[in-house]
């Protein structure tokens, strides 16, 4: 019965995908350039945590941040992850302010242990996003009459991946990651009675890896210590022209492609558990860099500059012998530094957030398995840091599901 209840929750959750994934999920007009904005969080069981994960791993944690982290899985355990966003903009500078609020379906994954030693999971989740509106009065050439031009765009790259874990000796995993970064995004110039539509078309097939390192210095105390690679990948973006006027199509015609890069990376981790009188403490932080500054930018105001996150957070799990729900609970604090690929008037975009969230279990008693929903909030600001440029402050609201079930166990039955 509980297999046909996950069954029937999988197949919803894909039937939303083709919806989910035509709506913006950001309204920033930092997403003009380039792919658009780089989705860094795992919107899963840590972005309480700033999401960190590359020195992380558990028997009930889809890591999507180092492939090696799935390790942990426990052999009888099918785990389904389920996530969901809402983010709140608010958009300013010196001369005008605004509000957005977005919605958007961000990541479904499900994941299996195949044998004592290798572990596997298949997900999609966003890996990038456009979304921007930007009307501005353009001076029409020969005379004093203005027109009205907006630009806007829409879209994004997603990425279904497959992971595979190892556990080669004692506490040593690796793992891989094979992604299919695709998608389209859409940039719409309109012009009194001229609309010119460019859309960018991207499909390629791209490889990271990991390895974690745990070791329990007596019962109460354990480390771990990971590290991720992804190697630099040429992406060609197949663009289409199409101009507009009067509501009829003037030309539709192919482009050169837009030759891009998906970027060399690398980050290292750790993380700390301890339990002491019951109470489990779990202290984590990652690093990691991204090499985008190969890549050239089209743009005559923008630079591509190599990203860099520093991300660190702390779980408090009152008691692991709970006798009340709040001692079941998962409280988590958060903060990130995040030194973004964009570098607009020689000013690099910078990005602070701070989080929270908590973990909320349910008991499933047929399975003897415990399931949790994971609430989380950050709260940041981006800015380029030149007075008078455009700063962006934020509430990232996020839900996640992580339905554990115990598979391929024989009941006995009295």
């Amino acid at each position: 019965m509980n297999h046909k209840r996950t069954l029937v929750f999988l197949i919803c959750a894909l039937s939303l995908l083709p919806y989910a994934q035509s709506q913006n999920s950001t309204s920033t007009p930092f997403s003009v350039f380039g792919i658009g904005e780089i989705e860094t969080r795992d919107f899963g069981r840590t972005t309480g945590m700033s999401s960190v994960g590359i020195g992380l791993q558990s028997e009930n944690f889809l890591n999507r941040l180092n492939p090696a982290g799935i390790a942990g899985i426990d052999t009888l355990r099918f785990i389904l992850d389920v996530s969901v966003g809402m983010k709140i903009s608010e958009l300013f500078n010196t001369a005008s302010r605004g509000r957005t609020t977005d919605f958007n379906f961000k990541s479904l994954a499900v994941g299996v242990r195949l044998s004592q030693r290798w572990t596997s999971s298949v997900g999609l989740a966003p890996y990038s996003n456009v979304g921007y509106q930007q009307t501005v009065q353009m001076e029409t050439i020969g005379s004093a009459e203005y027109v009205n031009a907006t630009y806007s765009g829409s879209g994004g790259l997603n990425k279904f991946y497959w992971t595979k874990a190892y556990n080669p000796v004692g506490g040593l995993s690796l793992g891989m990651t094979s992604s299919l970064v695709f998608g389209n995004i859409t940039h719409t110039a309109e012009e009194d009675i001229i609309t010119i539509k460019d859309t960018y078309n991207a499909s390629k097939i791209n490889f990271d890896f990991g390895m974690q390192y745990s070791h329990w210095f007596d019962r109460h105390t354990n480390v771990i210590v990971g590290a991720v690679y992804g190697y630099k990948s040429p992406m060609n973006m197949e663009r289409t022209q199409m101009t507009v006027s009067y509501n009829s199509i003037v030309r539709n015609e192919r482009m050169p492609d837009l030759k891009t890069y998906i970027p060399e990376t690398y980050g290292a981790g750790f993380s700390v558990l301890h339990n002491r009188n019951d109470a489990e403490w779990i202290l984590a932080a990652d690093y990691k860099e991204t090499k985008w500054s190969a890549d050239r930018s089209r743009h005559k105001y923008l630079r591509y500059a190599d990203s860099r996150i520093l991300s660190a957070g702390l779980q408090f799990t009152p008691s692991t012998r709970p006798t009340n729900y709040v001692q079941f609970m998962r409280f988590k604090i958060g903060g990130s530094y995040h030194e973004t690929y964009l570098k607009v008037n020689g000013y690099q975009l910078v990005d602070y957030s701070l989080s929270f969230g908590v973990g909320l279990p349910f008991y499933n008693q047929l399975r003897q398995t415990l399931s949790y929903v994971n609430v989380a909030v950050n709260v940041g600001e981006s800015a380029t840091g030149k007075r008078g440029g455009i700063t962006e402050r934020y509430v990232l609201l996020s839900l996640n599901m992580s339905l554990i079930e115990r598979w391929f166990a024989k009941h006995q039955w009295q």
